[in-house]
Parts: structure tokens; C-alpha cells; sequence
């Protein structure tokens, strides 16, 4: 317990983890809405990154009832991801609300940031793994 306290999470590994499964469901989702952008009547999914990020930063703690002086007190679980389906009507296609332009340019920003914080994620561990070694 004293490890994942003081290492892992003051070191942002939850932070970044909550990054990279964020990114890794903003991309299925525009990769769904490309490959459904010419059925009729589909509404296009997406999420609220900053929203989502924002609520990997509060640390919210399940109200549960310690019974006992011995017993440990309750970890909060990361929410799950909200999934936004449009409300939007059909764009200037006239077949769905999936906007090509945008999915493509949403993948583009996605992809970004997904490799960012693949190569901080990356960045942690081996600084992680020098200090275990004894290495500076």
C-alpha cells in the first residue's frame, strides 16, 4: 500500500492510465462513426475528453461504512467512460450525423494525444525502473 501511495500515484501513472483509456474509447468511437457514415438514421458517439480528464482529477471516495476500527477504509473505482450520442439531425449528407470531416480530424487530435501520453507512460516506468535498479 505504501508503494502504490507514494510511488506509483504521486508519480501520475492513474492519471496517465485514465488517459490512455479515455483515448483508446474516443478512438473506437470515431472509428465506429467512420465506418457507420453512410447508414441511414445513425447518430454519431462521442465523448467530453475534458470532462472525462476532469473527473480522473477529482478523487471521489465511495461512502461506505467502516464497521470495524480494523477495517481498512474504501478505495474509489474510476467511473466509466459517458458515451454522447448527437442529437443533432442529419448533416449536409442527408444520411446520418456523422461528419466525415470532423471524425477524421477528431482521429487526427486523438491519435496525438494518445501517443503522448503513451511516451509518458513509457517515461514513468523506466524512471521507475532506474530507481529500482539504483541507477540515476
Amino acid at each position: 500500500m505504501i508503494i502504490k501511495d507514494q510511488v506509483i500515484n504521486k508519480a501520475g501513472i492513474p492519471l496517465l492510465k485514465r488517459l490512455m483509456h479515455v483515448t483508446s474509447t474516443a478512438q473506437k468511437l470515431t472509428a465506429s462513426n467512420i465506418s457507420n457514415v453512410s447508414v441511414p438514421g445513425y447518430k454519431c458517439q462521442s465523448l467530453n475528453f475534458k470532462e472525462e480528464m476532469q473527473a480522473a482529477l477529482k478523487k471521489k471516495r465511495l461512502d461506505l461504512a467502516v464497521t470495524h476500527d480494523r477495517h481498512m477504509p474504501p478505495l474509489g473505482r474510476p467511473k466509466g467512460i459517458k458515451v454522447i450520442s448527437s442529437a443533432e439531425g442529419d448533416n449536409s449528407s442527408g444520411v446520418n450525423s456523422v461528419d466525415i470531416d470532423k471524425e477524421m480530424a477528431a482521429l487526427a487530435e486523438n491519435q496525438i494525444i494518445y501517443s503522448y501520453g503513451s511516451k509518458m507512460l513509457m517515461r514513468k516506468f523506466a524512471g521507475l525502473k532506474k530507481v529500482i535498479r539504483g541507477k540515476q
